[in-house]
């Protein structure tokens, strides 16, 4: 149990980190690109939609060859350390949270804008009063970009290398496990994992309906 605990505690590290800093850009980024009108505005979102579906293995790709020895960022010796599968989740995380977050964003802020406008606020006020009226959207978003990242394998296998005591994730060591023959040790961490999701899921929506209550008093 306490290669288990051990495995579970670097897997919520490695996922929760990857998910809150995709979520500190994403979130504040489809706000500005939603609320203001520049060159090349559309072709961005669709570049951002575009790359929800990437596959993982390609992320993993991309990043490999940014922190191998001979790529750009080799001297930073990053490549199968922690530092690597959170960098790899982050691009796998931010087009689903950038994507979602300003679909929930088009939706109110016409709406919001108008009614704010009129009572003589200004562009932050109203950008924050999308902010509050989307809250449910960006918990949403937030909750498919960890549900996407919790459950990832290839890339972190690619960039992590699946090293024991170090880059061994959740979803690595059910690979593992299986590829051994271990299924007694897959069947368990994979349960641990789902109680990890349903546990997420849970707290998605008590704070959903936390939010809607302060929204209606």
């Amino acid at each position: 149990m306490d290669e288990i605990s051990s495995v579970l505690f670097r897997s919520l590290y490695v996922n929760g980190t990857a998910t809150l800093i995709a979520s500190l850009i994403g979130v504040p980024l489809a706000l500005l690109v939603d609320f203001f009108s520049f060159a090349g505005k559309k072709v961005l979102v669709l570049i951002f939609q575009s790359f929800t579906g990437i596959p993982p293995v390609l992320v993993g790709l991309l990043v490999y060859l940014m922190l191998s020895r001979n790529g750009p960022l080799g001297s930073l010796q990053l490549l199968f350390t922690s530092t690597a599968m959170i960098l790899a989740q982050i691009l796998i995380a931010l087009p689903i949270i950038f994507s979602i977050s300003y679909g929930h964003f088009s939706r109110v802020e016409n709406r919001v804008r108008n009614v704010s406008r009129t009572l003589g606020a200004n562009d932050f006020q109203v950008m924050s009063r999308v902010l509050l009226e989307s809250s449910t959207g960006i918990l949403t978003a937030v909750l498919t970009a960890f549900g996407r990242v919790v459950g990832e394998v290839g890339a972190v296998m690619m960039v992590g290398g699946n090293i024991q005591g170090r880059t061994r994730l959740m979803t690595t060591s059910i690979v593992l496990y299986t590829s051994r023959g271990e299924f007694d040790k897959a069947v368990k961490t994979g349960i641990v994992l789902l109680i990890v999701a349903f546990g997420v899921n849970v707290l998605a929506v008590v704070m959903s309906k936390a939010f809607h209550k302060r929204l209606q008093t």
